[in-house]
């Protein structure tokens, strides 16, 4: 099981016994939700149960609890993962929540996104980590870019949202970059 440490947090593999309902309560937060594909659909810990057994079982990706080294508390989730096309080109892609409202605000996110960027380029050889965001998700932008994350482009009406179509920001960093 794969385990990284940062100042203040804990990133561990997630595994079926991480599923609480608090857990499977963020996902179906429309406040937490708001910028995640999930929130088009419901999730019970079946659900996530199943999600989770997948994320473990690919070679490709790999599923971080967030957890808050003072007490442990599990506050949020961060993924690295490639695809077939992006293995050829030696790259991944990231995405992360922190869905402990309690939580939001405090860094927690470019330290995260920080240590598995470190992870990516130190363990699995990657050139390259990229992630989008929604126009409106400041709060995304703002850890990605603090975590060393560059602007790379601006896709105009990329996404579908209750308000209308909204536009995205793709970030990314080399490995060269990263310090």
């Amino acid at each position: 099981m794969i385990s990284l440490e940062s100042n203040r947090l804990i990133l561990r593999e997630l595994n079926l016994d991480d599923i609480t309902d608090k857990y499977v309560s963020w996902l179906n937060d429309p406040k937490v939700n708001q910028f995640l594909e999930v929130r088009f659909l419901s999730r019970t810990h079946e659900s996530v149960q199943k999600f989770i057994k997948e994320i473990n079982q690919d070679p490709h990706t790999v599923l971080f609890g967030i957890f808050n080294k003072e007490n442990m508390q599990h506050i949020g989730n961060i993924k690295i993962s490639s695809t077939s096309k992006d293995r050829i080109h030696n790259r991944a892609s990231i995405g992360f929540i922190i869905g402990e409202k309690d939580e939001w605000g405090k860094g927690y996110a470019a330290e995260a996104i920080k240590v598995t960027t470190k992870y990516g380029f130190n363990n699995l050889n990657l050139i390259k980590i990229f992630a989008g965001c929604r126009e409106s998700n400041i709060g995304s932008k703002k850890a990605m870019e603090k975590a060393g994350y560059k602007v790379e482009g601006f896709f105009e009406s990329h996404f579908e949202t209750q308000k209308g179509r909204e536009g995205g920001w793709q970030l990314g960093i080399l490995a060269h970059q990263y310090a």
